[in-house]
């Protein structure tokens, strides 16, 4: 199972199984965050990491198509955090359809429909370094995970090399202030609910790839501190699933 995505650990990071990597050298230059900008990210970190379990439902389109599959390319999506390392996600797609289970100690990547799956030991402590250590090891990161750390600030702002607020608009009924952020190749924006502090969309442009892709995630629903079903982070294949070697996309 080789996983592929469209950025490297010094970019934003994805779970789009995209045939195309994206190698981006880190910037020297000192970031010039704006202290409304720091705020905001801030305001998004406290309210994010204080919540001990998540669940979230978003839909996600990549513009234009890189011809890597529909189910990959957009969808819905459903997320399921614990903290403090907890990790569950599927991505609805028909026979494309996967999914992602961590319980702290072993990633399990499922494809139901085609029946194949990965399953590797693996050790984090925390969302972020659970991030960080399937992208070291399998060269693709969780879906918005930055957005799920404990410390979303600190996850938005690295690497980039500029952050403001831009202004307010609404995402649906939501008004929202929009938080820009640069980086080398990437142009990313976060639109934040004014009143709960809580993400609404998630635009990233790919300005180093050809086309300048963009991949537009919408939050519809968020629950925090809810009850969650265990069971998802422990989740197994099912018997007839055949196992295969994950390797490294990049």
């Amino acid at each position: 199972m080789k996983m592929k995505n469209i950025t490297s650990r010094t970019s934003r990071p994805t779970w789009l199984a995209a045939c195309l990597a994206l190698s981006i050298s880190i910037s020297t230059v000192k970031a010039e965050i704006e202290p409304a900008a720091r705020e905001l990210a801030n305001a998004v970190s406290a309210k994010i990491g204080s919540a001990k379990t998540l669940r979230l439902t978003a839909k996600h389109q990549l513009d234009p198509a890189l011809g890597v599959g529909a189910g990959h390319e957009k969808g819905p999506m459903q997320i399921t955090v614990k903290r403090p390392n907890q990790f569950y996600a599927i991505q609805q797609a028909g026979e494309e359809t996967r999914e992602i289970a961590f319980d702290g100690t072993t990633l399990c990547l499922m494809h139901p429909e085609l029946k194949h799956h990965a399953m590797e030991p693996l050790k984090a402590g925390s969302i972020e370094q659970f991030a960080d250590r399937v992208d070291e090891r399998f060269g693709f990161r969780p879906p918005v995970a930055e957005l799920l750390a404990g410390d979303a600030a600190t996850q938005l702002f690295l690497n980039v090399t500029s952050a403001r607020v831009i202004g307010t608009e609404r995402v649906g009924w939501t008004r929202c202030q929009r938080l820009q952020f640069k980086q080398e190749g990437i142009v990313g924006d976060l639109w934040v609910g004014a009143k709960d502090k809580l993400p609404r969309r998630y635009r990233l442009t790919f300005t180093g790839v050809s086309g300048s892709p963009v991949w537009d995630i919408r939050f519809s629903k968020w629950e925090l501190n809810g009850s969650v079903d265990e069971t998802l982070f422990t989740k197994r294949p099912a018997k007839d699933s055949i196992k295969v070697t994950m390797l490294k996309s990049r």
